[in-house]
């Protein structure tokens, strides 16, 4: 990182020339697409009064195209300053973050790495995610995106049933090289069940299909935040030190949301549960907007961070 004090100047210097032609051409995009919406509305208004309501020809039909279209072309009107964006200004943050940094805004963590983490008990039927990064941060190699992933269920039944798809995760999917071969697997959890249910949580927390066992630790503090399991007992303990514990509960603290990691091969899997979308433009704000990009740079900041979080740069082992 270039340092995160002189942000400012960065800002400055690299940063605001562009902004500022941004915010043109998003005032620009903007006017056009309110002309669509007007013109849109105009034309529902006209198809209500003109089409006659006796006719065998379903009137919300066309009422319903005309919407749909004008949604549509608005949005591929203010997709190409949201690119711009992206393609100019957060490829730059990705840059003064870390210099071996690397975005593509329209990549993601693959969907097969997102399911080999085996963080969530669910199939993913549904995936996507944007903003990637990628890179090496001093030893370490990292990559990191937003996904989003769903669970298809169904409802009703015979003729009726229907597909629903509910999200299980929505947040940053994170994978670094943790510099050492796992023989098994060991996952760590938010733990839910004894906030809510104390003892009896703890019973609970030992029924979990598919996990493996119940790890069970020396740090109360560790316990009551999360649980842990895995596929051997003695691994899981050699791989979760009373130093690393420590700082995963600070990094937890340091986000303040639920956080889950997975230990397998020789990854360490993050996912980091959160509903704000960190790297867009909003459509009706300037882009030249200081305080709002520095809120971008704090969260790359903090996700580059990951690596001197979890000590990920000191080789204590050797892969084998």
């Amino acid at each position: 990182m270039t340092g995160y004090d002189n942000f400012r100047g960065f800002y400055e210097k690299e940063l605001r020339a562009d902004l500022e032609e941004i915010d043109r051409h998003r005032k620009q995009i903007n006017s056009r697409a309110l002309n669509i919406l007007m013109i849109t509305a105009a034309v529902i208004l006209l198809e209500i009064v003109i089409i006659p309501d006796d006719t065998d020809f379903p009137k919300p039909v066309p009422i319903v195209f005309t919407f749909i279209s004008g949604m549509i072309v608005t949005g591929i009107f203010s997709k190409s300053f949201r690119k711009e964006y992206k393609e100019k200004i957060i490829s730059r943050l990705a840059g003064f973050a870390d210099e071996g940094l690397i975005y593509n805004p329209d990549g993601a963590v693959p969907q097969h790495e997102f399911t080999k983490s085996k963080i969530f008990p669910y199939s993913c039927d549904k995936y996507s995610g944007e903003d990637h990064f990628s890179g090496k941060i001093g030893k370490t190699e990292i990559v990191f995106s937003e996904v989003t992933a769903k669970h298809r269920s169904q409802s009703g039944s015979g003729s009726s049933q229907k597909d629903e798809y509910n999200t299980f995760f929505r947040g940053l999917f994170i994978i670094a090289d943790f510099n050492k071969h796992f023989k098994t697997h060991t996952v760590v959890l938010p733990d839910t069940a004894e906030k809510l249910f104390g003892k009896f949580g703890q019973k609970l927390q030992a029924i979990a299909p598919g996990r493996g066992e119940l790890i069970r630790l020396e740090d109360p503090r560790f316990e009551r935040e999360f649980c842990v399991y895995g596929d051997d007992q003695v691994e899981a303990r050699y791989i979760l030190t009373p130093a690393l514990m420590e700082r995963i509960l600070a990094f937890k603290k340091k986000w303040n949301t639920r956080v889950y990691l997975s230990f397998l091969d020789s990854k360490v899997y993050i996912a980091i549960s959160m509903y704000k979308n960190l790297f867009e433009l909003r459509t009706f704000k300037p882009a030249a907007d200081y305080p709002f990009l520095e809120e971008s740079m704090r969260f790359l900041t903090l996700l580059t961070e990951i690596v001197e979080d979890l000590n990920l740069n000191t080789r204590i082992w050797t892969k084998g």
